[in-house]
C-alpha cells in the first residue's frame, strides 16, 4: 500500500475552490449590478415621495409668509413668485444643451 506524499495535489480542494471562484464571479457580475440598480430605484422613489410634498409645503409656507409680510392682496405675492420662477426657468432654458 502506498501512502500519499506531501507533494501530491489535493484535487478535490482545487476543484472546490475553482467552482466556488466561478460561482462568486458569476454572482459578482449578475447580482451586484441588479442590487445596485434596485437600490438606486428604491432610494429614488423614497426621495421623490418625500421631496415633492416637502417642496409643496415649502411653497405654501412661502406664499403664506409673503402674504403676511406684504400688506397688499395675495396676487402681488403670486406675481413676485411667478416672476422669480419665470426668470429661473428662462436662465435654465438658456443653459440647456442643443
Amino acid at each position: 500500500m502506498s501512502t500519499p506524499s506531501d507533494d501530491t495535489p489535493d484535487w478535490p480542494a482545487q476543484a472546490t475552490s475553482t467552482i466556488v471562484g466561478l460561482v462568486d464571479n458569476v454572482k459578482y457580475k449578475t447580482t451586484r449590478p441588479a442590487t445596485m440598480a434596485t437600490r438606486g430605484l428604491v432610494y429614488g422613489i423614497v426621495i421623490l415621495a418625500l421631496g415633492v410634498p416637502a417642496v409643496i409645503m415649502f411653497l405654501v409656507g412661502l406664499v403664506h409668509f409673503l402674504d403676511q409680510a406684504i400688506p397688499n392682496d395675495v396676487w402681488i405675492v403670486y406675481a413676485i413668485l411667478g416672476s422669480i420662477f419665470t426668470l429661473a426657468g428662462m436662465v435654465l432654458w438658456r443653459k440647456r444643451t442643443a
